[in-house]
């Protein structure tokens, strides 16, 4: 009897740890890029913090900064965009998180509106199988994280026609079973739960700028998709089932090097709005966002953009629906402290970046630095229209598209003024954070700029950067204390960084 029990026991303790092996491995080896993007969702959608969801595709993801929202207006909301998501799988992956809570307003996105096929394995038929395989893997990124029950079922039935492809849904292990040459120490943080989590929650944020983004004809006047896509059906169907839970609905398109077709799909987003009675927030017409300066690439926002964005989509939600600002309640210091990142992320930026354009494309946005911007005469930057267009955001009219140079502008933010100066133009006495400032360019190698405060100290002028024609400097917007102090060299359109 004592050799019997003995055996099953151990019988048992071998199966415990056997079970416990399998299930670390499968949670070591499924892709956790899904659990990255969504772990705060969970958390806090379990503290009925969630007061808006934006939905779409990539351009979604790169466009709205829920840490912009809450520091700007203590509204808390969640990305839910998936790269390449059209729109039959953003209405899917909506269904699913209303499992987990009831925001106030969802934000939908309807870039790709105009991708007219039901199954992201099929698309269209001459679409190639290296299309097929991204637009299948791309939706990993939103459904993974979803448990599997009905819902899940119907959400991969509707979305993949292939009955092999679905396994990959229905358990991602089917799929991640060999992942182990890729293996890094998040997969096993994972484990314990312990895992890497996306700090914006859910959005993700570019830093580059597209110096040639597309300009595509309009189309006829009013010419839409048709009135009967599947994106369009989608459409629908999102503005119903929220209307029928009682939540508020704007539809977006957002900036972007819009083609013929895109610019199609809005025509038919508008009327579908105007069928409904929901807002339309078309940011191609209204100008919000610069299209030479704050698209990372030709189809979507680099951060600036995106902060713009989401200032005007907070405005616009604040239309429709009263919201409690949040900013100094204990219990959302979490969504704080990630507003505070994403503010030194930028602060940083607007410091040290890798390029001229990228310094002063973040300059324009960082809301404690103020700059100076010197470019000696005879600098390729006078030749540069991309330059000209990022000094455009600092003033409406700026100088340098006046002169041959020399040129210099004060940004000083705690006055809200912007000086400048051109050819042979002085500042005289200027009231600035830094102090009194005296500006004079008395040779092509030489100019004179100082302070009151520290009239020995000539700013613009330091022997072993004379051969660069092109200065940055930044200071405290507050106390005026020199925060960096950065030097460009132009060769054609390229500079060089001292």
């Amino acid at each position: 009897m004592k050799i019997r029990l003995s055996s099953i026991l151990k019988t048992l303790a071998f199966i415990c740890v056997a079970g416990i092996c399998v299930v670390g491995t499968m949670i070591v080896l499924r892709s956790k890029e899904s659990e990255y993007k969504y772990a705060d969702f969970f958390d806090m959608a379990g503290k009925d913090q969630i007061e808006v969801m934006f939905i779409g595709s990539s351009h979604v993801i790169n466009a709205m900064n829920p840490a912009v929202l809450f520091g700007e207006y203590g509204i808390t909301s969640y990305n839910m965009g998936g790269h390449g998501s059209v729109m039959q799988a953003t209405y899917w992956e909506m269904m699913e998180a209303l499992q987990y809570c009831t925001p106030k307003c969802v934000v939908v996105d309807t870039y790709l509106m105009q991708k007219d096929y039901q199954y992201l394995d099929e698309m269209y038929e001459d679409s190639s199988d290296e299309e097929r395989a991204s637009s299948v893997a791309q939706l990993h990124l939103n459904m993974d994280c979803w448990p599997l029950n009905k819902l899940k079922i119907q959400a991969i039935n509707d979305l993949i026609r292939d009955e092999e492809i679905r396994k990959q849904f229905y358990e991602p292990f089917y799929v991640y079973h060999n992942r182990w040459d890729t293996l890094d120490s998040n997969d096993y943080k994972a484990v314990w739960g312990d895992g890497d989590r996306n700090t914006l929650f859910g959005a993700e944020m570019r830093y580059g700028m597209e110096l040639a983004p597309g300009i595509y004809p309009d189309p006829p006047e009013g010419e839409g998709l048709g009135g009967d896509t599947v994106g369009e059906r989608y459409l629908r169907r999102i503005i119903e089932e929220c209307q029928k839970r009682d939540i508020k609905v704007i539809v977006t398109f957002l900036t972007c090097s819009a083609s013929t077709d895109d610019k199609r799909a809005v025509n038919s987003a508008s009327a579908i709005c105007d069928e409904y009675g929901v807002s339309l927030v078309n940011m191609q017409e209204m100008g919000v966002v610069n299209l030479y300066t704050e698209l990372n690439d030709t189809g979507h926002m680099n951060a600036m953009g995106s902060v713009k964005a989401t200032k005007c989509i907070g405005e616009a939600l604040l239309e429709e629906a009263e919201f409690t600002d949040h900013r100094g309640d204990e219990n959302y210091s979490y969504w704080q402290d990630r507003a505070d990142e994403f503010h030194d992320i930028i602060y940083d930026m607007a410091l040290e970046s890798d390029s001229i354009y990228q310094q002063l494309n973040y300059l324009c946005g960082a809301e404690n630095v103020s700059s100076i911007i010197y470019i000696n005469d005879g600098s390729q930057a006078f030749g540069d229209t991309q330059m000209q267009r990022v000094l455009h955001e600092f003033t409406v009219t700026p100088k340098i598209f006046h002169t041959d140079g020399p040129y210099i502008l004060i940004n000083d933010i705690a006055s809200g003024n912007v000086y400048e100066a051109s050819g042979k133009e002085t500042l005289d006495g200027v009231t600035t954070s830094l102090g009194t400032v005296h500006y004079e360019p008395v040779e092509h190698l030489f100019r004179v700029f100082y302070t009151d405060e520290d009239p020995d100290t000539n700013l613009l002028y330091d022997d072993s950067k004379y051969e660069y024609d092109i200065q940055i400097i930044t200071y405290d917007s507050e106390s005026g204390e020199v925060l960096s102090h950065n030097y460009y060299k132009s060769y054609g359109s390229n500079y060089t960084k001292g």
